[in-house]
């Protein structure tokens, strides 16, 4: 407990300057210090917590609006967020659903862990962003903002003064970013993609042996049962174009979470968000109880991609799933044109888990149609 608390101060000198912050700081030494205080002291110990206009006191949660004005294109919009500031000091987790807006299990798990949350018995501050691309939630589309034709996974740091899914990242980088000691990027398959197994993800390479370290932490405390590392760092935050990259070059621990495919509304995707989320909760120290993290998960060394060469139908082989083990050169299957003419093999690039697959006919040249999920190298 003492060493999340000297990471968390760590965290807040490096980030911020304000009054706000000093408070903290000082409520947190005399909580630690003085336990006799600590029992006896209630709610207003610490300071309110600030996210835009919302104004949020000791023990208690509020609801609101993050609004993204009109700029250069006349578009308005909004992301919805949940703020619990808990009753007693801690760190600042951020989880973030919708930064695609067909990505459907995590915008409902946010939607449903609010209910089994009590700012009262919290520690620290937990923001939940309910929505974060709600043009592309809207519309219903795939990957890019129906408004500029942008994806905000790839839109990082953003720009105040740019289009509206430039604005949505600056947002959410300055308003929400900012404030986090750590962060949670909540994916699955979007609509066109199956995807299987269920996982979560960290920087192997980027930010420091720190900021690693307890990506790593929150990676395997969430409790999925296959962990990938992502490989490759980044110079600086312009180049940090990804949510988590953004949050790990900034020195914030990050992870991001795949579960759910194809748009499908279910509970088995559903609640391994939910009951993740409460797990991390937990190991920071933000809720009390046990739970059971990924002890011996399977990890995932680094991935190997295929795109399409072409614009035509997809036809998925059947005798391939999501989730299977393949070998290198299996056919996963076919690009045809218009009239069912084939214009592309797919083969597997690599040995390992297929991880992601196009499930839906559509296909346009560039697209990335296969993810493999590749293994550490062992000897014999």
């Amino acid at each position: 407990m003492r060493n999340m608390i000297f990471n968390y101060l760590s965290h807040i000198l490096s980030k911020r300057k304000t009054w706000t912050a000093v408070l903290k700081i000082l409520m947190v030494l005399i909580y630690q210090s003085n336990p006799t205080f600590a029992q006896s002291s209630g709610p207003l110990d610490w300071a309110a917590f600030e996210l835009s206009q919302l104004i949020i006191e000791p023990g208690t949660k509020m609801s609101g609006n993050l609004f993204i004005n009109a700029g250069v294109d006349n578009v308005e919009t909004f992301i919805p967020v949940t703020v619990f500031h808990g009753s007693k000091p801690g760190p600042v987790l951020s989880l973030i659903a919708g930064i695609h807006g067909s990505e459907y299990a995590p915008i409902l798990s946010m939607q449903r862990l609010p209910d089994l949350l009590d700012p009262v018995e919290m520690s620290g501050t937990l923001i939940i962003v309910h929505i974060a691309n709600m043009p592309a939630f809207q519309a219903r589309t795939v990957y890019f903002g129906p408004n500029d034709l942008k994806n905000l996974n790839r839109t990082f740091p953003g720009n105040p003064n740019g289009t509206v899914t430039e604005r949505i990242a600056n947002t959410l980088t300055q308003e929400v970013m900012s404030q986090s000691d750590y962060l949670v990027d909540i994916h699955s398959g979007d609509a066109n993609e199956s995807l299987s197994p269920s996982y979560t993800a960290y920087y192997k390479e980027a930010g420091s042996e720190e900021i690693i370290s307890e990506s790593e932490r929150i990676a395997f405390a969430f409790g999925l049962e296959t962990v990938v590392q992502f490989a490759g760092s980044y110079d600086s935050v312009e180049d940090a174009i990804y949510t988590s990259a953004q949050a790990v070059t900034r020195g914030i621990p990050a992870i991001d979470v795949e579960s759910g495919e194809l748009g499908i509304v279910d509970n088995i995707f559903i609640d391994l968000i939910t009951e993740g989320a409460l797990n991390v909760l937990k190991e920071l120290g933000m809720l009390t109880g046990q739970y059971e993290p990924t002890h011996n998960p399977l990890i995932i060394t680094d991935r190997a991609r295929i795109y399409s060469e072409h614009q035509g139908i997809w036809h998925a082989d059947e005798l391939v799933k999501t989730g299977d083990y393949v070998t290198e050169g299996t056919t996963l299957g076919v690009i045809t044109d218009y009239f069912g003419n084939k214009l592309q093999a797919v083969l597997a690039p690599a040995s390992g888990v297929l991880l992601i697959l196009f499930g839906t006919p559509p296909v346009n040249e560039g697209d990335n149609i296969v993810v493999i999920g590749e293994l550490p190298v062992t000897d014999g």
